[in-house]
């Protein structure tokens, strides 16, 4: 079977920095296997071309305004492109999706519409700030951190209580690192500092001149993870570098000095996660040495999956039941009434394809139902629905797949993928009703998380808190 393109577009230097870069690269690499997954970006590094190298293909494009232009060239239709930068502007959206593809925004500043399938913003756990399609998916916060390999697996390290470590970036443009290498060794003159700096780094000497410090210089991630490892405290920015000292198990001391960064900087400090630094350009360097993270609760080791699920659901044609072809609606009753299907139901009569187009026609005005259908070139998959939905609370969902799609990870991609679109009504909590005679379906839900709280002679109700 012909593996989807899915093309990854992202710039980065020492202006920009390299999170969009880092952060997609790392996407690609949880994809690569599943997906033909190639990276286009401007004018590469010798790092950026080392760092994709066990990835996937990387494209150069031109350094100037015409790699926009040049990279819709490369454009067929039937790829998923996933964009990673502030300068695609809500045209160059348009553009993409107007060539029939898939379209994956990772962003964090939300000031623009968006026209997106999906948008991905792992620094926080809210969308009402967004301006997008009523169809967009939303996936958010830190079961959606954008992490590189060596932070998705189990860490066990030896933290020594006395090793800090200080990283501010690739480039650290304002160079935050001298200052706060200097603080913490006049705060405790016998700490294990270790400096870590990457190729846009200007001020390696000024380091060089503090005694008694490590200073590593471009780094991969596995050596990020080993140095994090044996740290008991890292101070940073609010960025992916946060999660990824959250993943090896360290003490975390965060600020910001960029505006894209204090979103992030409020959601961590909100949840507890960091101790809070604020503006790192207009306050003098200070920690709190007492600080005692609340981390507990979270955890990295299933986000890859969650994100193969994702993508995987990309692939196919999902529509609204609302606006559904006459054809689509067809394939879709003709599956419903099949008895296989109808005898897991709570309705399990028969009923005609009008009952069907009347039934669609109720859901136009009705906002605690919503249906989907998943085709693929044609072929009805699959059906999705939330009913009894209550805002900011709970909704009950229900599925059924085509036979033909019976043991293929239809329902696992659904859940994974529908949970991004009931996330816009504030839901919390999603409910489920299982025939106890339906085995597999039980141990289904059961294994996505779902949890039984009550039962009948004929049902088991589970729910899931997402």
């Amino acid at each position: 079977m012909k593996r989807r393109k899915i093309y990854f577009r992202a710039d980065a230097g020492a202006t920009i920095g390299y999170g969009h870069f880092v952060r997609s690269l790392a996407l690609a690499d949880m994809l690569k296997d599943d997906f033909d997954c190639t990276f286009f970006t401007k004018s590469p590094t010798d790092y950026q071309k080392k760092e994709a190298e066990s990835v996937c293909n990387l494209v150069a494009l031109p350094s100037d305004d015409s790699r926009f232009d040049e990279f819709l060239l490369y454009l067929n239709g039937d790829e998923i492109v996933v964009l990673d930068n502030y300068f695609f502007t809500s045209d160059y959206q348009k553009q993409i999706k107007d060539q029939g593809c898939k379209l994956v925004c990772i962003d964090d500043i939300h000031d623009r519409q968006f026209y997106a399938d999906v948008i991905i913003n792992h620094c926080i756990n809210d969308c009402t700030s967004y301006v997008a399609e009523s169809e967009t998916a939303y996936f958010l916060g830190a079961k959606w951190a954008l992490l590189r390999k060596p932070f998705l697996q189990e860490i066990r390290g030896k933290h020594d209580a006395n090793h800090w470590v200080v990283i501010f970036g690739g480039s650290d443009p304002y160079n935050l690192s001298l200052p706060y290498a200097l603080f913490i060794k006049s705060l405790i003159p016998d700490a294990r500092l270790t400096i870590v700096v990457g190729d846009g780094y200007k001020n390696i000497d000024e380091l060089g001149r503090i005694d008694n410090v490590t200073i590593l210089n471009k780094l991969t991630a596995d050596q990020i993870k080993d140095t994090f490892s044996s740290a008991a405290h890292v101070v940073c920015s609010s960025s992916s570098v946060c999660y990824e000292a959250l993943a090896c198990g360290c003490t975390i001391h965060a600020g910001y000095y960029v505006n894209n960064q204090v979103e992030f900087y409020q959601n961590l400090k909100a949840q507890g996660i960091i101790d809070p630094l604020e503006n790192l350009l207009n306050h003098e360097p200070h920690v709190n040495l007492n600080y005692k993270s609340n981390h507990s609760n979270i955890s990295f080791s299933d986000i890859a999956n969650r994100y193969r699920q994702l993508f995987k659901a990309l692939t196919f044609k999902i529509v609204n039941y609302t606006q559904m072809s006459e054809d689509e609606s067809r394939k879709t009753w003709e599956c419903r009434n099949l008895e296989e299907i109808r005898s897991c139901m709570v309705n399990p009569n028969p009923f005609s394809f009008e009952s069907h187009c009347n039934f669609i026609k109720s859901l136009e005005f009705n906002s605690t139902r919503l249906y989907y259908a998943l085709f693929d070139n044609g072929t009805f998959v699959s059906s999705f629905d939330f009913i009894d939905i209550k805002d900011d609370e709970l909704a009950e969902r229900g599925l059924f797949v085509n036979p033909q799609y019976f043991r293929q990870g239809i329902g696992n991609m659904m859940d994974t993928y529908f949970e991004g679109i009931i996330v816009k009504r504030g839901v919390h909590k999603i409910a489920a009703e299982v025939y106890k005679f339906n085995e597999p379906s039980c141990k289904y839900h059961l294994h996505q998380g779902f949890k039984p709280y009550n039962e009948d002679e004929q049902l088991i109700y589970l729910a899931k808190t997402i």
